[in-house]
């Protein structure tokens, strides 16, 4: 992850996945009625105008890993431009610790 959003750690983590078919889909999985589903959630995050919704499940859209943290830092970088200058942390409060 550290490659995907450009920190700076001697230490690396590494993930694996193991798709399945059993349990819960974590990927948006394309059908007509889910779809439906998911323009009804569409309508109902349109009157969130403070929520902001980020990611796969809920864009509905497959993306590969690095495309959802590029999606999370435009986002964020998106927000962060909301708000006025005096309310901000201070960039170092924003720093992952290592």
């Amino acid at each position: 992850y550290k490659h995907l959003t450009g920190q700076r750690n001697i230490r690396t983590s590494l993930t694996y996945e193991y798709p399945t078919d059993i349990g819960d889909p974590y990927y948006p999985v394309p059908r007509p009625k889910n779809e439906a589903l998911y323009k009804q959630y569409e309508a109902l995050a349109d009157n969130c105008p403070d929520v902001w919704f980020v990611g796969r499940l809920a864009t509905y859209r497959y993306y590969n890993m690095d495309q959802v943290v590029g999606q999370a830092l435009a986002t964020f970088a998106r927000i962060q431009k909301t708000i006025p200058a005096s309310d901000r942390a201070p960039q170092s409060a924003l720093a992952m610790p290592v």
